[in-house]
């Protein structure tokens, strides 16, 4: 799905060539002083994939400064997402005309951080933050959540509990006011002491960083998702895997449009056709109690605008995919489009007018859309498709590119991706699509090639003592280095951690659920993961 997409890799990245030039506003460079050994690594570019923190200019983090009072509420609201929100607050004089005045004015609305503000009425936002300081902010800011019984009762007495359960050598010194917020993010695990917890200390840059983080792991881990996969090509021997699912897509049709009025369904030939033992993948479907689609796939961009203008073809071919979807020997209970590589926009109106006909010609069936990230994919109206469809899959992969060496899904990209379409698809609608692959810049005599080597093949590499292996930031993709025989071999690959960390993503946005591409080629490790969702 989706092999379409080439840009230039950067801090900022854009587009050339004939096509409009865009841009993607992300970093995909690490910071010189934030090595992917460090500690605080994941939690630090986490944060700047999502775009709640960035650097302190010229590539640097300055993970061991301090953080200001204002720097660590913008962290808050903006994770908790909701700094655009118009609200009413009375603002210090100080806190005025400030680049952080509409964060802080959120947070006060919300008596998050009312207590910062002195006896002389100063908020003093430029000053840095203190430990205990952070953690009466993310108290109030996690009873808030929790609800108006659970908070009560914890403010007025509950918290002592804590205390006695986690003591501290010095407990006495944190503020006998800030006692039961601290208490609360405490209980929540989203701050610990060590020797202590050093409640005046000053809160450095990497800490916030890792505080925020497990502040977003707990909103994540309370997010159910609907795992659906692909089954497609080569993934007869992941049948068995059915029941780590909720719903399987066959990739077992596509498009047939051979002129004027003529427009049907091809299930016979091509990569996507009705395979030998359909019916034993039908059957673990059917044990497992999933939802079953089938999936459309078209990507010929001249045929697909024909098709889409052609009224007598769009009806031939509704007919003869009702009667497949009504087959009683696959029982399905929907349908996914998968038409790709529409960049026109004058195409975008006749392909939701086509999602509007499918889903009225299909009562009772389901109707999921699988759509690229919208950067120059024009063809693809996304408020649109979500109004018509009951799920669209976000096909947020496939960003590789040769001459820069950027992979298929890091995860700025990945995010930003989500980000945008959320603007016009509501998260309960919204569906991440994961694509398991692999890209590889292999150097010969001085000249590189961009190479999809099978997963087996990686897999194999990746246990070679030979090959130098590491967690590659900020992609958050596994990379494999190998220099053997005068040859540079870099690979970026899709495995279970990277996996993992996009599904934790699709659980932060609240989405309604992950997609994999194509069950085939996922790995044990990857049907472990699955397997917890």
């Amino acid at each position: 799905m989706l092999k379409k997409i080439a840009v230039s890799a950067g801090l900022l990245l854009a587009m050339s060539g004939s096509r409009d030039a865009l841009a993607y506003e992300v970093q995909l460079e690490p910071f010189q002083d934030v090595g992917e050994k460090a500690w605080y690594a994941d939690y630090v570019y986490t944060l700047n994939a999502l775009g709640v923190i960035d650097g302190a200019g010229e590539g640097i983090f300055l993970p061991e400064e301090t953080l200001t009072r204002e720097a660590f509420i913008k962290m808050l609201v903006t994770t908790a997402g909701i700094e655009g929100e118009e609200g009413e607050a009375v603002l210090p004089a100080d806190a005025a005309g400030r680049w952080s005045t509409p964060y802080l004015a959120v947070a006060l609305k919300r008596d998050w951080i009312d207590f910062l503000v002195d006896g002389k009425g100063d908020l003093k936002p430029g000053q840095p933050i203190t430990r205990e300081e952070v953690a009466s902010v993310m108290g109030r800011y996690l009873l808030d959540q929790s609800g108006t019984e659970v908070s009560s009762a914890w403010l007025q007495g509950g918290w002592n509990a804590e205390k006695t359960k986690h003591p501290f050598p010095d407990d006495s010194a944190i503020a006998p006011s800030l006692a039961p917020t601290v208490y609360y993010t405490v209980n929540q695990g989203v701050m610990e002491g060590d020797d202590g917890f050093r409640p005046r200390a000053l809160l450095k840059r990497s800490e916030a960083a890792a505080v925020v983080n497990r502040m977003m792991d707990k909103r994540a881990g309370q997010h159910p998702l609907q795992m659906t996969g692909f089954y497609a090509i080569q993934s007869f021997q992941a049948a068995n895997r059915m029941t780590a699912l909720d719903q399987v897509v066959f990739g077992w049709s596509s498009l047939k449009y051979e002129g004027a009025g003529k427009g049907g369904l091809e299930t016979r030939t091509g990569d996507y056709k009705l395979p030998d033992g359909a019916e034993l993948a039908v059957q673990a479907a059917d044990k497992a109690g999933l939802a079953k689609d089938l999936m459309v796939y078209a990507a010929d961009r001249t045929k697909l605008s024909a098709f889409l203008k052609d009224a007598a073809a769009k009806e031939s071919f509704l007919k003869e995919l009702k009667a497949q979807l009504d087959d009683p020997r696959f029982g399905y209970t929907g349908v996914c489009i998968d038409f790709e590589d529409m960049r026109n926009g004058e195409e975008a109106p006749g392909f939701v007018r086509f999602l509007q006909e499918l889903k009225a010609g299909l009562p009772g069936k389901s109707l999921s859309v699988a759509v690229p990230p919208g950067y120059y994919y024009k063809g693809y109206d996304l408020q649109g498709i979500g109004a018509s469809a009951d799920t669209v899959i976000l096909m947020a992969y496939d960003f590789d590119h040769e001459a820069s060496g950027l992979p298929s899904a890091p995860l700025p990209l990945v995010n930003e991706t989500v980000q945008e379409a959320l603007k016009a698809v509501p998260a309960g609608k919204l569906v991440l699509g994961i694509s398991k692959q692999a890209n590889q810049w292999l150097t010969e005599q001085g000249v590189t090639r961009l190479l999809e080597p099978a997963i087996d093949a990686v897999e194999r590499r990746k246990a070679d003592p030979a090959t130098v292996s590491s967690f590659a930031l900020p992609f958050f993709l596994n990379r494999l280095h190998d220099e053997t025989g005068g040859r540079i071999s870099d690979i970026y690959y899709e495995d279970t951690a990277s996996i993992a960390k996009k599904i934790w993503l699709a659980k932060y946005y609240g989405l309604k659920g992950v997609s994999l591409w194509y069950m085939g080629s996922l790995t044990e490790s990857d049907w472990e993961l699955v397997s917890r969702k």
